[in-house]
């Protein structure tokens, strides 16, 4: 292998390159020429320069073919003084493929004009005249720039029989400086924070990010006020290395890179303007450009009529709800889109709709749901002489007969429910498809109970556990739709494998003045936040051979302080937990029936003292005998105490002789079967 050539490289003759000159067919780089060494060649100082150029060339190409931007640190922020400006340690690719590198923290002082002139005029970065040091004031791009220099001095030999020794420098040395480039705007004497919209607004809607030198890092843009600094906003023109080639092909607005670099500039440039304070601002006094997704200021909504002044009135606004962990998903994909420009014309907004959106915990989501009539409403513009600003013939044109305005019930909850999202503080845009997203279908939709879940097997497990009064007394006040979430609830399977946690959700359920809908999912979204219930678990697991008693189930279920319980059980350590089940849970052993033809143990024995104590015969589960489903039948109501007492009227009527016989249990000889008190096998403690 030819190292001096590559593995792709063929070396022409003279009469190739001269047919390929003359037939079009080859394309030669200047840039890239080095010079030929041979033996008794005449080397001079410029041949030597040339084989360094055509180096560097090489690789600023191959710095080209990752991408321009920063690779890793070159954080710009305020410094010590008003005057000072701290950009930290780290390395990026210039758009013209050179390599800047900053091996410390450095703070710049900004009154340096003399250091920042000469550097800017010596590199024609501005093409403007810089102002004096005292009143420096306007946008100003923070930018890393190659360079380099000679040092080194050594003496250098005649040339000439009559020429003299000199000194020069031996040494050519690269660095980076750090160069202020002025911004080519309008140079508005107005607020540098409308000058900051502006910007923004021809860097991510116009494409004005090009008007920068390629041979220059941008790391922030910055205000200056008489050489101090007003704010630094770094999205704006600062970029991560090979993002601009992290898209695949497509045809999107721009490169994700800059979308994404809008929504942070817009999102710091938001958090400026609210921590200034002061009245509501609608968007275009501050924003001539939005990107496709963003957060929204605090009070946009008027709760009262529920109109917002935010959004232009020509654009269709649209209040709708989501789950919070969708949320990110849903703002990349409105990154898809073009910004929005606020400053076009009354036809482009009208073509734009907009979806403001609340997050909703997870946990929460079907509480929410529940109390809103429908997911989304449609927010009116308070815009005020709207009409005027029309011409004649225009309000001729869009003439229709008003629509009569109902004002809100302020005691629908539904309405209370949407004016408590809109006070929310985290409230999100996101640009919407023109699309025929819209429903006109007539009539309201109806949460149907799943056919899965049974009601009688949730009565049973309750009445197992002791639970069954508790139950029956939530039934009897709740509406069908929430007796059908009720059950959907208590079958779930961290409820099903928790008596205690079941019991808390009775107890819960017992304290709400109206058992509707709502406030079953209210208790679903308490009892399913993160963290609460796994103290009780923690309880129940204490002793694999324990079950809580019906007792303490029940003053639970009554109304037991069961979150303290939770809390104190959620920080105790192993050694705290079994004192701490004894006194809230007062577990019972398992009750251990010996299989048919197995060999009786001695009470006292090794194996007895491995296996558990009878339970009591209180404790034993009404369901194991008909006359426990007739007298759980009387605390029933509706079907469910009509089945019941019927099942028990058959049970008691029928002969002893006619009755099935219990099928045998699976277990061997000399082998106990752990029954729990809801009906199902546990493995006894001592088993194997």
């Amino acid at each position: 292998m030819d190292l001096t050539k590559g593995l792709a490289r063929v070396s022409l003759a003279a009469a190739e390159v001269a047919a390929l000159r003359t037939a079009g067919a080859l394309i030669e780089d200047p840039r890239r020429e080095r010079p030929r060494y041979f033996d008794g060649r005449f080397l001079a100082a410029r041949d030597l320069i040339r084989d360094q150029q055509y180096i560097l060339t090489r690789e600023a190409d191959l710095g080209q073919a990752a991408g321009s931007g920063v690779a890793a640190g070159l954080d710009v922020d305020a410094g010590g003084a008003g005057d000072r400006l701290a950009v930290s340690a780290g390395h990026g690719v210039t758009p013209a493929g050179e390599l800047v590198l900053l091996p410390r923290d450095v703070e710049l002082r900004l009154a340096d004009v003399r250091r920042a002139e000469q550097l800017s005029a010596r590199f024609g970065l501005g093409r403007i005249a810089h102002p004096p040091l005292r009143n420096r004031t306007g946008l100003f791009v923070l930018a890393l720039r190659p360079v380099e220099f000679t040092a080194g001095p050594i003496g250098a030999y005649p040339t000439s029989i009559t020429g003299k020794r000199t000194v020069e420098d031996g040494d050519i040395i690269e660095a980076t400086a750090i160069v202020l480039v002025p911004w080519d705007d309008d140079g508005a004497a107005d607020a540098l924070q409308a000058r900051r919209g502006r910007a923004a607004a021809a860097i991510f809607a116009a494409g004005g990010a090009g008007a920068l030198s390629s041979n220059v890092l941008p790391l922030a843009m910055v205000a200056l006020q008489n050489n101090v600094v007003a704010w630094v906003d770094v999205p704006m023109v600062r970029r991560e290395l090979g993002a601009d080639r992290a898209d695949l092909p497509g045809l999107g607005h721009a490169p994700r890179a800059l979308r994404l670099a809008h929504l942070l500039q817009h999102q710091a440039h938001l958090a400026d303007v609210l921590q200034v304070g002061g009245r509501a601002f609608a968007a275009r006094e501050q924003f001539p450009a939005l990107p496709p997704a963003g957060p929204l200021p605090p009070g946009i909504i008027d709760t009262r009529d529920f109109t917002q002044r935010y959004f232009p009135p020509e654009m269709a606004v649209d209040f709708s709800i989501i789950p919070e962990d969708e949320l990110p998903a849903l703002v990349e994909e409105a990154l898809t889109l073009p910004p929005i420009d606020l400053e076009a014309d009354a036809d482009t907004l009208e073509a734009t709709a907009v979806l403001i959106l609340a997050p909703v915990p997870r946990n929460e989501w079907r509480v929410v749901s529940g109390r809103l009539a429908t997911r989304t409403r449609a927010l009116r513009p308070a815009a005020v002489n709207l009409v005027a600003t029309r011409k004649p013939l225009e309000i001729l044109q869009k003439l229709r007969i008003p629509r009569v305005v109902i004002a809100p019930e302020p005691a629908d909850p539904s309405t209370a429910e949407w004016a408590r999202l809109a006070a929310l503080p985290g409230l999100w845009f996101a640009r919407r498809r023109n699309l025929a997203y819209r429903d006109e279908l007539a009539g309201e939709a109806v949460r149907l109970a799943s056919l899965e879940i049974r009601s009688d097997v949730v009565v049973n497990r309750l009445q197992a556990i002791g639970l069954d009064t508790s139950l029956n007394r939530v039934l009897e006040r709740a509406t069908p739709l929430a007796a059908s979430e009720a059950s959907a609830l208590l079958a779930s399977p961290r409820f099903a494998d928790s008596p205690a946690l079941t019991a808390a959700a009775l107890s819960e359920l017992s304290k709400a003045e109206t058992v509707d809908r709502a406030a079953v999912l209210r208790v679903a979204a308490d009892l399913s936040a993160p963290g609460v219930g796994d103290g009780l678990v923690k309880l129940e697991t204490a002793r694999v051979d324990t079950v809580p008693s019906k007792t303490a189930l029940r003053e639970i279920a009554d109304g037991g302080d069961w979150r303290g319980a939770d809390t104190a059980a959620a920080a105790a350590t192993k050694a705290e937990l079994a004192p701490l089940a004894n006194k809230v849970l007062r577990p019972q052993v398992v009750r251990t029936v010996a299989a048919p033809g197995a060999t009786p143990v001695p009470r006292g024995t090794a194996a007895a003292a491995a296996g558990s104590a009878p339970v009591p015969s209180a404790e034993v589960p009404p369901a194991a005998a008909p006359a426990g489903k007739a007298a759980g039948a009387k605390g029933r109501t509706g079907a469910a105490a009509k089945r019941a007492a019927a099942e028990a009227q058959a049970g008691t009527a029928a002969p002893a002789a006619g009755r099935r016989r219990a099928a045998p249990p699976e277990t061997g000889p000399g082998e106990q079967d752990s029954t729990s008190p809801s009906g199902r096998r546990r493995k006894p403690a001592g088993g194997k």
